[in-house]
């Protein structure tokens, strides 16, 4: 904590040396207004890194204490295995108060956004595995929260939030598919919201649709604004919908402070447009970021902000130029109908760099989608809100109303679902922030200077290099890869690629979403023909959902036993394997069979039979068997055995499933009990490969496991310690390969 501190105060010290000097300039220099906006930029730095200072100061006397503090829910929680997490302001008997990300317990419930509660909890530092959340989020102290005084806000917000919660309790309520749409489209309330739809949503690049964001707000005034224009209602009476629209949906989501935050820029987008002048947009839109930097510094690290920030900077500024391509491309279409899908186009020019850094993926069919399903959104959310505003009013026509909002949400839904089912709708990226703040720039400056006009021919030649360029990524760069077993970095959990001659299967997931598919992306993955869940445990199946969409399944295998094992985690990973790959393209394995993945031969030597209901004891253990000059003889072995340990791997040795390998992909992430002396002798493998998170709670991998498996002469490559690492089988040697 003091390191950073001490960090922050050094950027506030330069950022006010920095404004001194441009003072000095303003008064000597004739370029008056140059030196003023510097000025204001390194006050602004300045600022930011002072209270960034404080706050972490005051975070470093928090630290380690047990305190009795009313925590107020900043957000949604967010449902996991071991409870609900939620970022919340943690407010003292003295008043003090400090931004903390808490966990609370089951036993809490349900928590949502502005919920009141007191509790005593202990402060500590976010781990390893969640420092950068936690930064990005502004919470640098973690708590857990096991038991709690329920209390009831206060004032004006609390009436707000009794409207929010009343409308939240009767849209789950309603036996309808489509209610959790209404929610999330009317609430901002996710919860509720089916995963694989959420999945379906980013797919598509339509993840702002179910979002409390700057990006939903502008492009549904937007919309609302054509559709308005289209029935020839006037300008002062469309600003005036418009600006109700947002006051209701503020008041639906609760006044959260992104909420809030969405609105203003919203509102300046739509006062400056009421001006007339391109320039007062800009001007009013950079007033807003600026006005939300000084009243909170830590918005200058927020993902969603810039989204939202970049979003409303495409409709105003490129909104005209979109429009004309669109008149270009397709005169045909009714103007209303042409600028509904311009305006959402244009929200994209910033923001897809940028959302491809931040979330390793680019929708390839955004589009498309967008083009489809602008003229839709406008008048479902509109109804949506509507609808739960009326219901709220009138309970007694709630059932009738919500109905039909549901009804068309559930349609709606159908639609993008559709959409993110064609092949390769969705293919992970691998771009770092920098980058994707580089090339967003670079892509407005560009389209700035050049402004553009299109042309058939234009149109053609950009169309032609977006295909070759797609078919190149997902065709014709697997069939360039050599034989190779890649370690990825997902954290504490397994997570393995075995590609060859355009052919590539994953094994196990772990339970990070975000690391999963950087890393597939970062290993140029797009497609999957096979994904191997060794067994149920959440940190090596957890984020199999989380490849929906993005990346193309055709089969899920599992040991043959999970199909009828019957316990809960055998059943989650059943219903998440039919998700991704459809109830047929889940395969049960057995000991003795056999799938070809090129090069690999992938023999299953475990289990024999379930003798721990689906856990680690009877994870499927596979031994690859690599022919890379194609004599149809394996050239080089590989165990991979899941969290299967010592006994189980004794077991196989006995009844002599395996000998002695190349390379050993240690059980239980190198855990004490991982193997034992007899078993490191008879495999003696020249490469070991260890999975497992940095720092982790566990103490994985151990010291002992390490030893003897050193003692043996292997070599040992770790995540925690490597990053990815790259296998590449070749005839006359084995390459490796590390991240860092």
């Amino acid at each position: 904590m003091g390191f950073d501190a001490k960090r922050w105060l050094a950027v506030g010290a330069c950022g006010a040396a920095a404004a001194l000097a441009c003072v000095v300039g303003l008064v000597r220099s004739r370029r008056r207004s140059l030196f003023a906006a510097l000025t204001g930029v390194f006050l602004g730095v300045a600022l930011v890194g002072c209270v960034l200072c404080a706050q972490q100061l005051q975070a470093g006397e928090w630290e380690g204490s047990r305190r009795e503090v009313v925590i107020e829910a900043l957000e949604d929680g967010s449902a996991g295995l071991f409870g609900t997490s939620a970022t919340a302001r943690a407010t003292d008997a003295e008043g003090r108060s400090v931004k903390v990300s808490v966990r609370f317990s089951e036993d809490v419930g349900e928590v949502r956004y502005g919920d009141v509660m007191r509790a005593k909890v202990v402060f500590e530092r976010p781990k390893e595995t969640s420092k950068a959340y936690a930064w990005s989020s502004g919470c640098l102290l973690t708590a857990k929260v096991d038991k709690t005084d329920r209390l009831e806000p206060a004032g004006l917000k609390g009436l707000v939030l009794a409207v929010r919660n009343a409308a939240i309790d009767q849209l789950e309520a309603v036996p309808n598919a489509g209610a959790p749409l209404v929610a999330a489209l009317a609430c901002g309330w996710r919860e509720s919201l089916d995963d694989g739809l959420y999945q379906d949503f980013k797919a598509c690049g339509l993840a702002h649709v179910v979002a409390v964001s700057g990006a939903h707000l502008s492009i549904v005034c937007a919309l609302l604004g054509c559709l308005l224009k289209a029935v020839r209602v006037s300008r002062r009476i469309s600003i005036a919908v418009q600006a109700l629209f947002v006051a209701a949906y503020v008041i639906l989501a609760g006044m959260p402070v992104s909420c809030l935050r969405a609105a203003a820029m919203t509102l300046a987008g739509l006062a400056s447009f009421f001006v007339g002048r391109k320039a007062y947009a800009l001007g009013a839109l950079s007033w807003c970021i600026i006005v939300f930097l000084a009243t909170d510094p830590w918005t200058a690290l927020s993902v969603s902000f810039a989204l939202s920030a970049a979003s409303t900077l495409g409709i105003v500024v490129f909104s005209g130029l979109v429009g004309s391509w669109a008149e270009t491309a397709a005169p045909w279409v009714p103007e209303a109908l042409r600028e509904a899908v311009a305006l959402t186009l244009a929200s994209n020019v910033a923001t897809l760099p940028l959302s491809a850094a931040w979330f390793s993926q680019v929708s390839i069919i955004a589009p498309l989608a967008n083009a489809v399903v602008a003229p839709l959104f406008a008048p479902l959310c509109g109804v949506c809100l509507v609808s739960v505003l009326v219901a709220c009013a009138a309970p007694a026509t709630a059932s009738l109303v919500l109905g039909v909002a549901c009804l068309l949400s559930e349609l709606f839904s159908s639609v993008v679902s559709l959409l993110a089912s064609v092949p390769y709708a969705s293919v992970p990226a691998s771009l770092s922030a920098g980058a994707g703040i580089a090339v967003a720039f670079a892509l407005c400056v560009l389209l700035w200077l050049w402004w553009p006009r299109l042309t058939g021919a234009g149109a053609a030649v950009c169309a032609a290099s977006l295909a070759v360029a797609l078919a190149v990524v997902v065709a014709v760069r697997p069939l360039l890869v050599a034989d190779e077993i890649r370690m990825l970095d997902v954290g504490q959990g397994d997570a393995f690629v075995i590609r060859s001659r355009g052919c590539a299967v994953l094994v196990d997931t772990g339970n990070q979403d975000a690391k999963l598919v950087s890393a597939l992306a970062r290993a140029g993955i797009a497609h999957l023909d096979g994904v191997f869940v060794t067994h149920g445990d959440d940190d090596h199946m957890g984020s199999l959902t989380a490849l929906d969409g993005i990346v193309g399944i055709d089969r899920v295998f599992v040991a043959k036993d999970a199909l009828d094992c019957g316990c809960d985690s055998c059943e989650r990973l059943l219903r998440d394997a039919s998700t991704v790959a459809g109830e047929d393209g889940v395969i049960g394995l057995s000991q003795g069979d056999s799938v070809q993945v090129g090069a690999f031969k992938l023999d299953v030597v475990w289990p024999q039979a379930f003798s721990d209901e689906g856990g680690n004891g009877d994870s499927l253990c596979v031994l690859a068997k690599t022919d890379t000059d194609g004599d149809g003889v394996g050239d080089w072995t590989t165990l991979m055995t899941g969290d299967a340990e010592a006994e189980q791997l004794s077991e196989m040795i006995e009844a002599g499933l395996v000998g002695r390998v190349d390379v050993y992909k240690v059980g239980h992430h190198g855990s004490k009990k991982a193997l034992d002396d007899e078993a490191a002798r008879v495999l003696s493998p020249s490469l070991v490969l260890v999975s497992a998170g940095a720092n982790n709670r566990y103490g994985h991998p151990a010291a002992e496991t390490l030893e003897r498996l050193e003692a043996v002469g292997a070599a040992v490559v770790r995540t925690d310690e490597q990053g990815d690492v790259s296998c590449v089988f070749r005839s006359d040697g084995l390459e490796v390969a590390c991240q860092r």
